[in-house]
């Protein structure tokens, strides 16, 4: 088995801008000390939501994380980790980006998968790892939504749809 984190969408519009939260924040600073803490050469993913103008999800939630502005740069405390950065327009970060290929030449089996918002991007990023047939763990304290309810849904949702793990990452790290 070998393992790759991704980090969903950890960028400055879901945390500080458009669609921050004081949990947002909180999540994000966590996140970049649980990433910190990693073995060295651990294989990190960070997915980065950009839009170009007029683009149709627009119709659903405004304008946010457009390509070229800082809303879909990576929050500022994540900036130094090092890990590849894929950009993708759509909820699923399998969807028209080239992580399912990344992984797969790396030798990836399993994911470890956190970010913003658990409702929407992590949900349907699960939902491409599932059909990509990789195993998850899904770190419930380093993800979140726009409301408690929203997040505690899409957690169930995950682990009874797709079998993944939920953990929170002091259950994951005694694990390791």
């Amino acid at each position: 088995m070998k393992r790759a984190y991704v980090a969903v969408d950890l960028v400055n519009d879901f945390v500080t801008g458009k669609f921050g939260s004081k949990r947002a924040v909180e999540v994000a600073e966590r996140a970049a000390r649980f990433l910190s803490s990693l073995p060295a050469g651990s294989e990190v993913i960070f997915t980065l939501d950009t839009h170009v103008k007029d683009d149709p999800e627009f119709a659903v939630w405004g304008e946010h994380c457009l390509a070229g502005t800082p809303g879909c740069r990576l929050y500022p405390a994540l900036e130094a980790i090092s890990g590849y950065r894929i950009t993708k327009r759509h909820y699923d970060a399998f969807f028209q980006t080239d992580l399912d290929g990344y992984l797969r030449a790396r030798h990836v089996t399993d994911l470890v998968i956190f970010g913003i918002s658990t409702d929407i991007c992590v949900l349907h990023t699960c939902s491409g790892a599932f059909f990509n047939n990789y195993g998850a763990v899904v770190l419930s304290d380093l993800c979140t939504a726009i409301d408690e309810k929203r997040h505690e849904d899409a957690m169930e949702f995950i682990s009874r749809n797709y079998g993944f793990r939920i953990a929170t990452t002091d259950e994951f790290q005694k694990e390791l």
